[in-house]
């Protein structure tokens, strides 16, 4: 039986890969990596630069992957970086590529110390028709003592039981 459950995630540095493997653990659902054909430096001021330009000229960078069959997901949780005060720009790419009509969508997110608050903005705003429930913001390098909070926050969003 296939899952109706999809964690998508974009993940430069990997700590949101990391938080998505392990909501993939409680969850059972399918990974999906969403990636794009630019590249981004590993170090952090220079890809800090190349985000905040994408975000000034609202750039959507192209995907290279693609979901095979959306339709069969319920539920889409979409996890990130956040960069610039919010989520990188091939995330909008992501949410534009499909349909979220009556989909639950949750994001969530890895930070030094920027919450989720405006990714949670812009996905109400961007995807109307969703059913957007509330994120869960981490710690950059907390994804891995952080197990009963990711647990706890499925359960309140009736993801898991």
């Amino acid at each position: 039986m296939a899952s109706n459950i999809l964690i998508a995630y974009f993940s430069h540095w990997g700590h949101s890969k990391q938080f998505a493997e392990a909501i993939q653990k409680l969850t059972g659902g399918d990974l999906f990596q969403i990636e794009t054909s630019r590249a981004y430096p590993e170090e952090h001021d220079p890809c800090s630069i190349q985000a905040h330009q994408e975000q000034l000229i609202d750039d959507r960078p192209p995907l290279v992957s693609h979901v095979q069959n959306m339709d069969q997901y319920k539920t889409i949780l979409v996890g990130h970086p956040i960069w610039w005060y919010r989520e990188p720009m091939v995330i909008r790419s992501f949410w534009e590529a499909y349909d979220f009509t009556e989909k639950m969508v949750i994001p969530f997110c890895t930070s030094g110390d920027v919450g989720i608050e405006n990714t949670q903005k812009d996905l109400k705003m961007m995807l109307p028709q969703a059913q957007v429930k509330p994120g869960l913001r981490l710690a950059t390098h907390a994804v891995d003592t952080s197990g009963s909070e990711i647990s706890n926050w499925l359960r309140n969003n009736a993801v898991i039981k």
